[in-house]
């Protein structure tokens, strides 16, 4: 486990982004059928409907030809789950995370979506188990959610691995004992370390980190890391996600970039979370006087979270660029740097922005209505207040210069 903290970069063996709702299912279906020794999912939303039914299906498989089959899920995300019975009837190991609205890890949730075959592939994103085509209530969607996914080979899957079991050890009823954290401390990484280099400048070859916060390591990294590339960015950002409520940092950092002349845009999901829709244009106002670019995708359908620099770093995974990702829930991501995928990724991001998404007109948002402009900012302040509770102590102020 000691290898979470050192080497934090790995050359690039295979990297292959799939895409939710066409590639991304049938990827993971195969790659459970092949399974030889162990399958380890970890997922925030493991729904009812047909599509969660296969992937059940050949969880249980599998687990009854011999693999290890071990499944954590959110409590929050996916109870009550359908499925519980008859996964642990063909003998898969089964994990809640965090049962009851405020457990023995308090608030926290564990978003991440990540998926280990034979400690050889790894698939890592922003995609649950569901049905791309319904929404969490079953009604059928008006297109396919869009979502993004990365499945990788090479020495990165060892580290995926490795994190998927740390989140394992944590869930075993004697981890909280002080001599196993303690023993977790020492053999693993002192806690809030991540004084690692994460942004464009330190290498030039194709290279991948993964970056897997929790609230005791590497609590920051997602957050630094993001700010550190956007800080040398010095042609062009894109960050995708469906939700949108950004510290004063990062609004600084998006600011100051299009300020010295880069070009920043937004793709932002809308429709999903009515309070997320009167509160987050309260932002726009700033951004817009930058010259920065939003666009707002319509019906729910978004759910990918991506930030692309530069068109050579990337990092993509269950991350959303809000307080609660970024202090509070479990994330993984995945941070690529010099490697073609990054292109694709931008390509798949800008051509949704263009083909599907509307931009926000700077005038024609100027000139909403004052009963509007007075509902975005009443109910923005009540959201950063509900956020500031669930969130209460975890922030700290230690973060280096983005510039570095």
């Amino acid at each position: 486990m000691t290898l979470l903290r050192k080497n934090r970069w790995q050359t690039i063996d295979s990297l292959e982004l799939l895409e939710g709702g066409k590639n991304y299912f049938s990827a993971i279906e195969a790659a459970l059928i092949r399974a030889q020794k162990s399958i380890y999912l970890e997922v925030y939303i493991f729904s009812a409907d047909t599509q969660a039914q296969k992937i059940c299906e050949l969880l249980s498989a599998a687990s009854l030809r011999g693999v290890d089959v071990k499944v954590i899920i959110d409590w929050f995300g996916s109870s009550p789950f359908k499925f519980e019975n008859q996964l642990k009837q063909a003998g898969v190991q089964f994990h809640y995370y965090n049962p009851g609205w405020f457990g023995r890890f308090g608030f926290s949730r564990t978003h991440r979506k990540l998926l280990v075959i034979d400690e050889h592939e790894a698939y890592l994103g922003g995609i649950n188990i569901c049905d791309d085509a319904k929404d969490a209530s079953g009604n059928s969607l008006a297109g396919l959610r869009w979502d993004l996914a990365l499945k990788a080979t090479g020495h990165i899957v060892e580290k995926v691995h490795a994190t998927f079991l740390r989140q394992w050890q944590r869930l075993q009823p004697d981890a909280l004992h002080p001599r196993n954290i303690l023993k977790r401390i020492f053999e693993q990484e002192s806690p809030w370390s991540s004084n690692h280099f994460m942004g464009l400048r330190h290498g030039s070859k194709p290279s991948l980190a993964l970056v897997a916060r929790d609230n005791l390591h590497h609590r920051r990294d997602i957050e630094r890391a993001s700010l550190k590339a956007i800080g040398q960015a010095q042609e062009e950002i894109w960050l995708v996600t469906p939700y949108f409520m950004p510290g004063r940092r990062l609004r600084k950092a998006l600011i100051h970039a299009a300020e010295r002349g880069v070009s920043v845009n937004l793709l932002l999901g809308k429709d999903e979370f009515k309070m997320l829709n009167w509160s987050v244009p309260s932002l726009y106002g700033q951004f817009l006087a930058s010259n920065i670019a939003i666009y707002e995708y319509p019906n729910g359908l978004l759910h990918a979270k991506s930030l692309v620099v530069d068109r050579r770093w990337a990092t993509l995974g269950s991350s959303n660029y809000d307080h609660l990702s970024f202090l509070l829930n479990h994330e993984a991501n995945l941070i690529i740097r010099n490697h073609e995928v990054i292109k694709e990724i931008r390509w798949k991001i800008a051509d949704q922005a263009a083909e599907i998404a509307t931009q926000v007109d700077r005038r024609s948002f100027s000139q909403r209505p004052l009963g509007e402009k007075m509902l975005n900012w009443v109910v923005y302040g009540l959201v950063r207040f509900l956020l500031s509770l669930i969130t209460i102590g975890a922030k700290d102020k230690a973060l280096p210069s983005i510039r570095d």
